[in-house]
């Protein structure tokens, strides 16, 4: 409704897009090329993805990226002031409680790479939920456009989570932000 084109991508696809929208290009099941991956990567107005590689390419060509899914977050990409993160949510199964952002950010737990050390540790990891991409989506969009509204809770929010993220174990710069929604929608995660 925006007047993009969304492009599916992806290597290994395990069974067609059921869509008939004209603007959605399944991709990744008819047209993948090795070269295209990288041309579209490097050429698109912003990638949205997660941690699968790909993502790797829009930020070489300096593509605005959105990082959903983001797991671990302690290994976010930061530098970027175009890019957006929308985290998973973690659920402690004999807390009944998600993880604080403090929590997922430990030095453990924030290191776990693998369904296994999350499983062991007793976490679900909670994917984002289709409003959350919509959300993250147009607030990319409206940024690229520049008609985006901060307000000062939104700042608030992000200031707050850098805050907990920071100071920078790896030497880097904070450019990136949380989504604005999504960290209006779980702000009790800022705390403990």
């Amino acid at each position: 409704s925006r007047g993009h084109f969304l492009i599916r991508m992806g290597a290994v696809v395990s069974e067609p897009l059921p869509v008939t929208n004209k603007k959605v290009i399944d991709y990744a099941t008819y047209y993948r090329t090795e070269f295209l991956d990288i041309y579209l990567a490097a050429k698109c107005r912003f990638f949205l993805g997660c941690d699968s590689g790909i993502d790797g390419i829009a930020m070489v060509f300096r593509r605005p990226t959105i990082y959903a899914n983001k797991i671990p977050l302690r290994y976010s990409e930061t530098h970027s002031s175009n890019d957006l993160i929308v985290p998973n949510k973690l659920w402690l199964r004999k807390e009944e409680r998600y993880l604080s952002f403090s929590e997922m950010l430990d030095p453990d737990i924030g290191s776990y790479q693998s369904t296994d050390e999350y499983d062991r540790a007793g976490i679900d990891v909670i994917p984002n939920s289709p409003e959350d991409i919509k959300a993250v989506a147009i607030e990319t969009d409206e940024r690229l456009n520049g008609t985006w509204q901060t307000c000062e809770e939104d700042e608030n929010l992000q200031d707050q989570f850098w805050s907990i993220f920071g100071p920078s174990w790896l030497g880097r710069v904070f450019r990136a932000r949380i989504s604005s929604d999504f960290l209006r929608q779980n702000r009790e995660l800022l705390g403990g």
